[in-house]
């Protein structure tokens, strides 16, 4: 019988039971014939079945037309949902300049280094393979992708693994140009890494036709510069930032154009600079690689550029002659000084000769480390003190770290001289990477307590971070930070962070902690603590 509606399909009155269905398959198993009242009733299902059979064909055939209808509506109905609800996204009311920031945001790391990994990885920053991903998405996506000059305007070329790709210099020449042209005017920052190969020629040539563009320029070679770099005399009228990490200068002429040029990070010897425009960096950063004898000294090109403001130094002094002073006179008005040194174990000469060629009227902020895992450099607090009193620190030095070997008492004869600091930063270390000695004792914290109606030692500190072995009484610290608490101009709470070396040999006191945290609660003080961390707290 029908369904009503007949959308189910119907029932035949011939369709068996389960009881028939397992007496007529006992029949034939056993072989036996049926009984003259089952006979009738096997014929009639006979007769009829053929025509039954047909009807349930037609109907499978129809219910299988509907599921088809119902299965494509669907999928039409759920497409257009989708597409529906594309259309009423959040993001398709983004500005397109909006959605470029965001794909700006995708940028790779790797194009923010200069040598590849592979070279099937040269190949996608070549081609900005994010980018040709997201403009898969729609055709927005796409144009917003390939025409905004802002999201071509980083490239980094690494020369050295062209020799390695199957497609060839030729080919990869001409990705380098595509994403050039599609940059158009943005100003351009750029990686370049040069193996001195012919095919290299190309390279420098193709970028130097966008010569006008480059604002920020890192360039590394292991040899002298690619000749077509050398003999160029190029106008760089939007170059700010210069970043060369080269071996042999020569007398390399491409950078001296440059009116805009401020920022110069670069590695070297003090015989054999770049020219550049020197009289109008304001940074430097120097790694160089000489070892400051008595004709020679890095600081040196302090002196060629007399508006620079800030400096970092990477010098190693290994073999500079301890007992010979430099034969040079550093007068500068930098601002801030940052030395990294790597020195002999036990040379206590280095820093004296060091601070013996300053004079920094004008210093603001003076760091001194050592290189990663090297012997720390041992303080001189005599010549120091004369740098003080020749420069003047005593009216402009507000900010001091210091990660070298001193005792409490010299430490604190050198603070003396610095009434107008306000921040100092000091790391414990001993005379070698393997030895360790205490400097932040009960008697330098002392020292730092801040009296009402009577002359301190640096009044003015509003935070003090030190990273130590805990070799002092808890009560002591905490006393001092009582001391400091929301004295400093009466409104500011005094900074205060304390890390200690890892493993911890003891646990900080209980009721120096309460004490602390009170002040924190009063507002008197911000306190930090916990273990030295160099890639966290050497920023601190």
């Amino acid at each position: 019988m029908d369904s009503p509606g007949g959308e189910l399909g119907f029932s035949s009155a011939f369709v068996p039971t389960p009881i028939d269905v397992a007496n007529i398959q006992e029949l034939a198993r056993s072989g036996v014939c049926p009984m003259n009242s089952q006979l009738s009733k096997l014929r009639t299902t006979m007769a009829a079945a053929p025509a039954e059979l047909d009807r349930y064909d037609a109907d499978i055939e129809r219910l299988r037309r509907a599921l088809s209808r119902l299965t494509s509506e669907r999928s039409v109905l759920a497409s257009y949902t989708d597409f529906c609800r594309s259309v009423l996204s959040p993001i398709q009311r983004l500005p397109n300049e909006l959605l470029a920031d965001i794909f700006d945001f995708c940028l790779p790391d790797d194009l923010y280094v200069i040598f590849a990994s592979t070279t099937d990885d040269e190949v996608d920053r070549l081609v900005r393979r994010y980018l040709l991903q997201l403009g898969q998405v729609c055709t927005r996506w796409y144009r917003v992708a390939m025409d905004t000059p802002k999201l071509w305007s980083t490239i980094a070329v690494d020369t050295e693994v062209w020799k390695w790709s199957f497609i060839g210099d030729a080919r990869l020449a001409a990705l380098l140009e595509s994403s050039l042209t599609r940059g158009r005017n943005s100003p351009l920052t750029l990686h370049l890494g040069i193996s001195n190969r012919d095919s290299d020629v190309v390279v420098i040539e193709s970028l130097l036709e966008h010569a006008h563009r480059w604002k920020n320029v890192f360039v590394s070679s292991s040899g002298a510069p690619c000749v077509a770099l050398s003999s160029a005399m190029i106008s760089l009228d939007q170059l700010e930032m210069l970043d060369l990490n080269v071996d042999s200068w020569g007398r390399l002429p491409a950078f001296q154009n440059a009116p805009r040029l401020r920022y110069l990070a670069f590695s070297g010897y003090v015989r054999d600079l770049p020219l550049l425009p020197w009289t109008q960096i304001k940074t430097i950063v120097y790694d160089s690689h000489d070892t400051a004898g008595p004709r020679y000294s890095p600081l040196s090109v302090l002196n060629r550029a007399p508006q620079c403001t800030s400096g970092t130094f990477y010098l190693d002094l290994r073999e500079c002659p301890p007992h010979e002073p430099w034969d040079v006179d550093i007068k500068s008005g930098v601002n801030q000084l940052h030395f990294q040194l790597l020195v002999s174990e036990g040379d206590d000469a280095v820093v004296a000769n060091l601070f013996d060629a300053l004079t920094l009227p004008n210093l603001e902020a003076l760091e001194i480390y050592p290189s990663d895992g090297t012997s720390p450099p041992i303080w001189s607090s005599t010549h120091l003190l004369a740098l003080v009193e020749r420069s003047g620190f005593d009216s402009c030095l507000t900010w001091l770290a210091i990660r070298a070997v001193v005792s409490d008492e010299e430490l604190l004869r050198c603070l003396r001289a610095l009434p107008k600091l306000e921040r100092l930063f000091f790391t414990e270390c001993g005379s070698s990477p393997t030895s360790f000695s205490t400097t932040i004792t009960d008697n330098f914290l002392r020292g730092l307590f801040l009296v009402p109606n009577i002359a301190s030692v640096i009044p003015k500190l509003r935070l003090l971070s030190l990273r130590c072995g805990l070799g002092f009484s808890d009560s002591v610290y905490a006393d001092l930070l009582a001391s400091r608490a929301r004295l400093f101009d009466g409104k500011s709470a005094f900074g205060a962070n304390l890390w200690w070396f890892g493993p911890r040999k003891r646990e900080f006191s209980v009721e120096a902690m309460e004490r602390i945290n009170q002040l924190v609660l009063d507002g008197g003080i911000i306190f930090n603590t916990g273990e030295y961390n160099p890639a966290v707290h050497d920023s601190d």
